[in-house]
C-alpha cells in the first residue's frame, strides 16, 4: 500500500498567529514538522514538504515551493503537491499536527477500494478534517481554476468533487497548533 501513496506536509503558510514559522516550533524536544514527518513517513512511499522557505532539516530535493502565486492558502500547496508527487494517490497533512494518527493513510486508503471518489477525508466529531485529505491525482483537474476563482476554503473544493469520509474517534490526533496557547494545551 505505501508504494501507491506519497505524502505531502503542508508547511507553506505564513504562521501569522504563531508569530514564527510553525514548522520550527519545538514540541517535546522535536520540531513540529519532525513529529509530522516521523508519523507520516512509515505510512507512505515518500514524504514531500511544501514550504516556501528552505528547511535545512530535510533534503532539498524533498522540498518544493508553491507553484502558483495566490493567497489561497493550503489549496495552493495541495495543487503543487498533486503535481509534484510521483504516485497516483497523495496524502496531505499540515505541519502543525504532531499527534496525527499512525493509521491515517491505511484507514483512508481502505475506503478507495469501494468507491470511485477522488478525495477521501477524515471525519471527527461529525466534522471533516480537510487538510488531511487523501487525494487521487485526478483531483488536480479544475483545482487551478478553483484557486483563481478567489475561493480559498478547502472544504468548498472538496464539496465540488466526488469525495467520501472515514470516521476517526480520537480528536486529539487532529489537534493543530496555531499559536502558543494551543501549544501549551498539549504540552505535558
Amino acid at each position: 500500500m505505501t508504494k501507491l501513496i506519497d505524502g505531502v506536509i503542508l508547511a507553506g503558510g505564513a504562521s501569522s498567529r504563531m508569530g514564527t514559522n510553525k514548522s520550527l516550533v519545538v514540541f517535546k524536544k522535536k520540531l513540529l514538522i519532525e513529529h509530522v514527518h516521523d508519523r507520516l513517513s512509515p505510512q507512505v512511499n515518500k514524504v514531500w514538504i511544501n514550504s516556501n522557505v528552505f528547511l535545512e532539516q530535510f533534503p532539498k530535493d524533498q522540498q518544493f515551493r508553491d507553484e502558483l502565486l495566490s493567497d489561497a492558502g493550503p489549496l495552493v500547496g495541495i495543487y503543487t503537491g498533486l503535481k509534484s508527487a510521483q504516485t497516483e494517490w497523495v496524502q496531505f497533512c499540515p505541519t502543525d499536527t504532531p499527534l496525527l494518527p499512525c493509521n491515517l493513510v491505511k484507514k483512508l486508503f481502505e475506503k478507495t477500494k469501494n468507491t470511485r471518489s477522488v478525495i477521501i477525508v477524515p471525519m471527527v466529531n461529525g466534522e471533516i478534517e480537510p487538510v488531511f485529505s487523501l487525494c487521487h491525482k485526478s483531483a488536480l483537474e479544475g483545482l487551478k481554476a478553483f484557486i483563481f476563482s478567489k475561493k480559498k476554503k478547502i472544504t468548498d473544493w472538496i464539496n465540488q468533487n466526488n469525495f467520501e469520509t472515514v470516521v476517526f474517534d480520537n480528536p486529539k490526533e487532529f489537534y493543530n497548533i496555531n499559536n502558543k496557547k494551543d501549544l501549551k494545551k498539549i504540552e505535558p
